[in-house]
């Protein structure tokens, strides 16, 4: 194997690594079957869906974020969970109409703690899934006001055959802004 060859696999192998917590939590099967539950129960949705998709553009959209404020202070796998659970408990509003941030957050705690994450991430993470719907408030943690604006700008507005009935659409949202 040629050494540009050796260095690219070890670059691999680190970013791997750095992201193993988050790698098992989307292989964890509880996590599996929210985001089964949320395909079935969007299926017919006419608005953005709620699928992994959604979560990888938020988890990179809030820690470019955070990286362009100069504010990260939390560790990469620590954003990206938060982004690929803030919205796993869709279903649950969907079926009983309980918010889905706390269901989110509820659901995330057992994932977060099979996955290894400290008692300190996971209160980090867990308070920023709650917060992910309260664009507008003041006192917003950091990882809160990320996922919120990460949220909204993970959304492709700008073809979307249904902005005219959708509440959360914006003439801004047809910019690009990450």
């Amino acid at each position: 194997m040629a050494i540009g060859q050796r260095i690219r696999c070890l670059e691999l192998g680190n970013i791997l690594q750095s992201m193993s917590r988050v790698n098992r939590l989307l292989e964890h099967q509880d996590y599996i079957c929210y985001m089964e539950k949320i395909d079935v129960l969007e299926k017919e949705r006419l608005f953005c869906k709620h699928g992994f998709e959604h979560g990888l553009n938020v988890a990179r959209i809030a820690y470019a974020y955070l990286l362009e404020r100069g504010e990260l202070l939390l560790p990469k796998e620590s954003v990206y969970a938060a982004a690929f659970l803030h919205d796993i408990g869709r279903w649950v509003e969907y079926q009983t109409g309980e918010d889905h941030a706390e269901a989110s957050a509820r659901l995330a705690l057992p994932l977060l703690e099979a996955c290894r994450f400290s008692s300190d991430d996971i209160q980090v993470i867990l308070k920023g899934i709650r917060e992910h719907r309260r664009h507008h408030e003041e006192n917003l943690t950091l990882l809160g006001a990320a996922l919120a604006l990460a949220d909204d700008w993970a959304r492709d507005c700008r073809h979307c055959s249904v902005q005219a009935q959708c509440y959360k659409y914006n003439q801004a949202m047809n910019q690009v802004v990450y």
